[in-house]
C-alpha cells in the first residue's frame, strides 16, 4: 500500500481549493460582509490601543527608574531630541556665511521669473537648430 502512495503524488497531496473562489463568500450577503470587516476594523484598533497603553506604561516605568538613578547620582536629564528640533527650527547652525533675506515685491519677481522663462526657451531654440 505505501508503494502505491509514493507512486501516485496526488494520492497524498491535501486538497486544494478551487481556482474560482470558494462558496463560502458568496454565502454571506454584501452587509454581513460589511459588518464582519466592521467588527475585524474594530479589533484591530481595540488591539492597536491596548498594545500602544502597554508601551506607554513600560516607558514610563523606566522614566520613573532612570530618574531614581539620576537623582542618586547627581546627573541630569539629556532633552528628547523631538523637542530639540521644534526649539531649533528658527536658529541658524551657525556654519557658513548668513544669508541676507531680501524681500523682492510682486513686480520684481514677477520680471525676473518672465526672463527666466525667456532664457530657458531662447536656450532650448538655438539647441534645436544647431548645424
Amino acid at each position: 500500500m505505501m508503494m502505491l502512495k509514493m507512486m501516485n503524488p496526488m494520492g497524498s497531496m491535501p486538497s486544494v481549493p478551487k481556482v474560482g473562489g470558494g462558496d463560502d463568500e458568496n454565502k454571506m450577503s454584501k452587509e454581513e460582509q460589511q459588518e464582519q470587516e466592521k467588527l475585524r476594523q474594530d479589533a484591530m484598533k481595540k488591539a492597536e490601543k491596548e498594545r500602544r497603553m502597554k508601551y506607554q506604561k513600560q516607558k514610563e516605568e523606566r522614566e520613573g527608574e532612570s530618574s531614581k538613578i539620576r537623582g542618586k547620582y547627581g546627573i541630569q536629564k539629556k532633552p528628547d531630541p523631538e523637542d530639540e528640533e521644534e526649539e531649533s527650527e528658527g536658529e541658524d547652525d551657525g556654519f557658513g556665511p548668513k544669508k541676507k533675506e531680501e524681500e523682492k515685491d510682486a513686480i520684481t519677481a514677477a520680471k525676473e521669473a518672465a526672463e527666466a522663462k525667456l532664457k530657458d526657451a531662447q536656450s532650448m531654440m538655438s539647441n534645436l537648430f544647431k548645424f
